[in-house]
C-alpha cells in the first residue's frame, strides 16, 4: 500500500517526531516505530512529543559520550552521574522530569538492557548510560512524555531510545583527541571504527560492526580550587571542612597539637592547603584558646577521574524473503574508573554501628611518644586527665593521609545479545525477539582502612596520628590496610517480546490501525560482597555495610493500541498495558493521544494515561545495611555544653531497611500541544506537560532530615542517640510516601534559511520551563516546593525552572560550522545545607550557566572529514555551588549539569575507507 507524506512532515521533524526513515521507492515510504507506539508507519504520521538527537547533530558536537549528548535535552533535569569524580561506582543515570534514575526508561533499539550491578535500599537501579554502544548510535529518540501503556515500568518521566545504524555498507574509521587549554588534565583520547557490507535486497545479509575506545586522564581539584570560591561568594563563609582532619585530633581535648607553635617536633603544623585552623571561644584550663585543624576534603578529591571506555556492537541481518528477516544483535560495554577521594576518616562515628548502637573507640595509649604530654602540660593539663578512656587511653580522630587517596577501581560491564525476526506477514507487521543482557559491577578498595587492624596497631602507640610516621608507624599502617576485590555484582534480564500491527479497516481520515503485543521478563540480582569484613562495614570510611542480595521477579505483560482516524485531520489513539508481577501482583495501564490537524500550517495534540514503577529488588529484597549522609550535618540537639565537639557537625551514618510490602508507585500524566508551520522551513512546538505520583517509593534521607527544621521534628524519632546524647544513627526506611506533581513547558523551535551563494543556515532552539516541582515527604503531609531549589540534599536533586539548548548551523559547500549555547537557570540552596558545608546558615543562589561550544569541519574530499572545536569557547567557570549535587560532592560545582573543563579544544578526524 502507498503513502504520501503529510503536510507537516517538515514540522514534526522540527518538532524531534521524524527518524531517519528512507523512502523505499520514489513513492512508498517505510514504516517505522516511533518511541512511545506499538505501531509501525509512515513517520510524518505521528504526532508524538518526541526530541531527536541525529547522528549528525552527534558529530557536529563534539561529544564523545552519551552522558554529554544528555545534557543538552532540557527535559533530562541534573544528571545523575558518577562519572564527573568516580566518588562511587563510575555510572551515569539519565533523570528525565527530575523524578530521578528509577522513573526514566532507557531502552536499545525499542529493547531493554539490564539495570547497573550496584544498588541499595532507596537506592537507584536503571541503566547506566556508559553501557550504550556509542559507535553505534543512529539517532537517539527522547519521549518526553509517560509510556507505562507500552512499556510497563520505569517509563513514568519519559522514555530514552537509542537506535543504531541499520543497513550501513560502508566502512569509517575516527580518530579523536582533546585537552583542556590549561593542561591540567581532563585530556580525551579516541577512537571509532564502524563496517559494514551486504544489502537486504541486493545481497540478501546486511552486516554492521562498530567499536569504539576512549580515555580520559584525571583533574585534581585542587588544580581548579572552586571548592574556596565561596569566601567571596558568600562572605563570612568556610571552606567545606570536616573535623577528621590531619593532623589528627584529641577528641576528649578538642584540640590539634599541631594547630599550636610549641607543639614539638612529632606534631605537623596545619598545611593551609589542606587545613584551616578553627579557634574556639572555649579555653584550655589555663585560659588558651582551643584551637584544632578541619580538613579542607574537597582539595584532595577529583573534578574528572581516570577513565577508559569501550564498546563493540554487530547486527546481521538475514533476508527471508517475502518482506521477512531475521536479525541478531551482540553488544558489549565496559567502563574503567579510578575514583579518587580524600583519605580516610578516622572517629568514632567513622567505624561500624555496633548492634547496642554505639561504636568502637580509636584510641591511643598515653604512654605513645606521640601522646603530646608536654603540650597538654603547657596549656594547663594536669596528668590525672589524660586518661580520658581509662586503662591508659584516650580518643583520637584524624585522616589517613600517610596511606594516602582512597581509591575506588571500579569496572562496569554490559553484555547484549538479541535475536529475533521481523516482516510483513499476512497483512500484520510484526517484530519479534528474545533477549539477554547481563550488567557486571566489580569493585576493588585500595588505602582503605581496616578497623579492627588499625584499631589494634593505633593500641600499639607506634602510630602517629598528628605528625610524620616513622619506620614502625608506616609498617602498622601497612597492616591495617584494607584492600582489593570487595564487590562482585549481576543483574540479568531475559526477554521475550512480541508485537504485531496491521490496518483493520478504512475511516474517514485514514486506515483505522491495530497494535498487539506481550512481553515475557525474569530479571535477576546477585549483588555479592566478595569480602566478608567490607560486608560487615569494617572498611573505615566506605559505604558501610553491603549485605549480599539476591533476588529474582517474573513479569508477564499484554498490550495493545488502536489507532482511529474517524475524521478527516482527526486522530484517537488508544493504548492499554497489563502488567503481573509475581512479587507484588498486576498493574493495568490505559493511555489516550488526540491529534488534530486543522490546516497545512497547524497541528494540535494531546494526550493522558497512567503510569507505574515497580520497587526495585534491593528495595523488597535486601537485608538492613548502613550507610551515612552525603553531606556534614549540624545536629541541632547536641548534647549540652558539646556544640563545638566535632561529632555535632559531621557525617551521621544511616541505617537503611527494605519493605516487602511494598506498593509501586502509580502516575497520571497528560499533555497537551501544538505544532506550527507558519512558513516555509520555520516549525514552532509547544507541549504543557503535567505529572501526578502518588505512593513514591523511596526514604526521608538523613541529610532531609537534619537539614530540615520541620523534617527533623516530624521525624525526631527516628534520630537514634547514645547515652552521651550524641547521635548513633539515623533510621531511613524505604516506604510508599506521599504524592509528587511536576509540571512545565517544553518548547522547539527550529528554522532554515537559504543564503543562495554563501550556503544554507539552520537554527534550533529546544528548551524546557519547570513550571512546578513539589512532593510530600511522607503521607498525608503538607506539599514542599523545590522547583527552583537544590532539592532536599537527599533524595532530590537540584530543579532548574529552566533549561535551553540553542544551536546555529552553516553549511556552505564543503565547509560546516556549529556555534551552541547550553544553558542552565541557577537555583537556591537552603540555609541549612549552606550551613553544613560552609557553616554559614544563609540561602544561596547559585549563578546560571551558560556555555557556547564552536566546531569548524571541512570535507577536502569525499572520503575525508575533519572538525576542528572549542567547548566552553569563552572559558566560563561552572557556577559555585555550596552544596553537593550528584556529581559534584561538594567540590565547588555542580557535576550533574557542567563539564568541569575550562575551554577545551578537541580534533577530531575521520576516513571512509569504503
Amino acid at each position: 500500500m502507498k503513502h504520501s507524506l503529510r503536510p507537516l512532515a517538515l514540522a514534526l521533524l522540527s518538532a524531534g517526531v521524524a527518524g531517519g526513515a528512507a523512502a523505499q521507492s520514489g513513492t512508498q515510504l517505510e514504516r517505522i516505530t516511533i518511541t512511545g507506539s506499538s505501531i509501525k508507519r509512515v513517520e510524518s504520521e505521528t504526532a508524538l512529543p518526541v526530541s531527536v538527537i541525529t547522528r549528525d547533530q552527534i558529530v557536529k558536537s563534539g561529544a564523545t559520550n552519551v552522558e554529554d549528548i544528555l545534557r543538552r535535552i532540557g527535559a533530562n533535569s541534573a544528571l545523575q552521574s558518577d562519572t564527573t569524580q568516580g566518588a562511587g561506582y563510575a555510572q551515569s543515570f539519565a533523570n528525565l522530569r527530575g523524578l530521578g534514575p528509577n522513573s526514566t526508561l532507557v531502552l536499545l533499539n525499542g529493547r531493554r538492557l539490564a539495570n547497573f550491578a550496584f544498588a541499595s535500599i532507596g537506592g537507584n537501579s536503571s541503566v547506566d548510560l556508559n553501557s550504550i554502544p556509542f559507535a553505534a548510535i543512529d539517532r537517539i529518540e527522547v519521549l518526553r512524555d509517560g509510556a507505562s501503556a507500552v512499556y510497563g515500568t520505569d517509563a513514568v518521566g519519559g522514555v530514552i531510545n537509542f537506535i543504531t545504524r541499520k543497513d550501513y555498507d560502508k566502512g569509517e574509521l575516527t580518530l579523536k583527541y582533546g585537552d583542556t587549554e590549561e593542561r591540567i588534565g581532563g585530556k580525551e583520547t579516541g577512537a571509532t571504527i564502524a563496517f559494514g557490507m551486504g544489502g537486504l535486497k541486493t545481497d540478501g545479509f546486511n552486516l554492521l560492526l562498530t567499536a569504539n575506545v576512549k580515555k580520559q586522564t584525571k583533574i585534581a581539584s585542587i588544580a581548579q580550587k572552586w571548592y574556596l570560591r565561596g569566601l567571596e561568594e558568600i562572605p563570612g563563609s568556610a571552606p567545606p571542612t570536616s573535623g577528621r582532619s590531619f593532623p589528627g585530633r584529641l577528641v576528649d581535648f578538642g584540640i590539634t597539637p599541631g594547630a599550636y607553635a610549641n607543639a614539638g617536633a612529632n606534631f605537623s603544623a596545619c598545611d593551609p592547603n589542606f587545613n584551616t585552623i578553627q579557634t574556639l571561644t572555649d579555653t584550655t584550663p589555663n585560659g588558651t584558646p582551643i584551637k584544632r585543624c578541619r580538613f579542607i576534603y574537597p582539595s584532595t578529591q577529583e573534578n574528572l577521574p581516570d577513565t577508559k571506555k569501550a564498546d563493540a556492537f554487530g547486527r546481521l541481518t538475514l533476508d527471508l524473503g517475502g518482506d521477512s528477516q531475521l536479525f541478531f544483535e551482540a553488544s558489549y560495554a565496559r567502563s574503567e574508573g579510578i575514583g579518587r577521594t580524600a583519605a580516610v576518616p578516622i572517629d568514632s562515628t567513622a567505624g561500624h554501628v555496633k548492634a547496642d548502637g554505639t561504636y568502637p573507640s580509636f584510641a591511643l595509649p598515653i604512654s605513645s611518644k606521640y601522646f603530646p604530654r608536654d603540650l597538654l602540660l603547657s596549656l594547663g593539663y594536669t596528668p590525672a586527665q589524660f586518661d580520658t578512656l581509662g586503662g591508659g587511653f584516650t580518643e583520637i580522630a584524624m585522616r589517613s593521609v600517610p596511606v594516602g587517596l582512597r581509591t575506588n577501581n571500579t569496572l562496569n560491564e554490559q553484555t547484549r545479545l538479541v535475536a529475533g525476526v521481523s516482516g510483513v506477514r499476512a497483512g500484520w507487521d510484526y517484530d519479534a525477539g528474545l533477549t539477554l543482557s547481563q550488567a557486571k559491577g566489580s569493585l576493588d578498595y585500595y588505602n582503605y582502612l581496616h578497623e579492627g587492624r588499625f584499631i589494634a596497631e593505633l593500641a600499639t602507640g607506634v602510630i602517629n596520628p598528628f605528625g610524620p610516621q616513622d619506620a614502625a608507624g608506616l609498617a602498622a599502617l601497612e597492616r591495617a590496610r584494607m584492600e582489593g576485590a570487595m564487590r562482585r555484582s549481576k543483574s540479568t534480564v531475559y526477554a521475550l517480546d512480541a508485537k504485531a500491527s496491521r490496518e483493520l479497516m478504512p475511516m474517514a481520515g485514514g486506515p483505522m490501525m491495530l497494535a498487539l503485543g506481550l512481553d515475557l521478563r525474569k530479571e535477576k540480582a546477585n549483588d555479592r560482597p566478595v569480602n566478608s569484613d567490607y560486608e560487615q562495614g569494617l572498611h573505615i570510611g566506605g559505604e558501610g555495610s553491603v549485605p549480599v542480595t539476591t533476588a529474582s521477579r517474573s513479569i508477564y505483560a499484554v498490550f495493545g493500541e488502536l489507532s482511529m482516524p474517524f475524521a478527516k485531520g482527526w486522530e484517537a489513539t488508544v493504548k492499554a498495558r497489563y502488567d503481573k508481577y509475581n512479587d507484588f501482583g498486576g498493574t493495568f495501564n490505559p493511555g489516550l493521544t488526540l491529534r488534530f490537524q486543522p490546516s497545512r500550517q497547524l497541528l494540535l495534540r494531546a494526550s493522558a494515561g497512567t503510569g507505574f514503577r515497580a520497587p526495585t529488588l534491593w528495595d523488597v529484597n535486601s537485608p538492613t545495611a548502613f550507610t551515612n549522609t552525603a553531606n556534614s550535618l549540624v545536629d541541632p540537639q547536641c548534647p549540652p555544653g558539646q556544640a563545638n565537639d566535632p561529632r555535632c557537625e559531621t557525617q551521621f551514618n544511616v541505617r537503611l531497611s527494605s519493605d516487602p510490602s511494598l506498593k509501586p508507585e502509580k502516575s497520571r500524566q497528560f499533555a497537551v500541544g501544538a505544532v506550527f508551520e507558519p512558513v516555509r522551513d520555520l516549525s514552532i512546538a509547544l507541549d504543557y506537560w503535567h505529572i501526578q505520583k502518588k505512593d513514591q517509593i523511596g526514604v526521608i534521607g538523613g541529610d532531609a532530615i537534619m537539614a530540615d527544621p520541620t523534617l527533623y521534628q516530624r521525624y525526631i524519632a527516628r534520630v537514634k542517640r547514645l547515652a552521651s546524647g550524641f547521635i548513633s544513627y539515623i533510621e531511613t526506611p524505604v516506604e510508599n510516601l506521599g504524592e509528587l506533581k511536576t509540571s512545565g513547558i517544553d518548547l522547539d523551535v527550529k528554522a532554515s534559511w537559504p543564503l543562495g551563494g554563501m550556503g544554507r543556515l539552520g537554527a534550533s532552539f529546544a528548551g524546557t520551563y519547570v513550571n512546578s516541582w513539589k512532593q510530600q515527604n511522607g503521607k498525608g503531609t503538607p506539599f514542599v516546593s523545590y522547583d527552583g531549589t537544590a532539592g532536599d540534599g537527599a533524595g532530590v536533586q537540584p530543579v532548574p525552572t529552566w533549561q535551553h539548548t540553542l544551536g546555529l548551523d552553516w553549511n556552505l559547500g564543503s565547509w560546516n560550522v556549529t556555534l551552541e549555547n547550553v544553558f542552565v537557570k541557577g537555583w537556591t540552596e537552603s540555609a541549612g545545607l549552606v550551613e553544613a558545608n560552609v557553616g554559614l546558615p544563609v540561602e544561596y543562589k547559585v549563578k546560571d550557566s551558560s556555555r557556547w561550544n564552536l566546531s569548524v569541519g571541512w570535507k577536502p574530499v569525499p572520503t575525508l572529514a575533519l572538525r576542528v572545536g572549542a567547548r566552553n569557547v569563552f572559558d566560563e567557570d561552572p557556577p559555585f555551588t555550596a552544596v553537593s549535587s550528584y556529581g559534584s560532592h561538594v567540590t565547588g560545582y555542580a557535576g550533574s549539569f557542567v563539564d568541569p573543563r575550562g575551554r577545551f579544544w578537541y580534533l577530531n578526524a575521520s576516513w571512509q575507507f569504503k
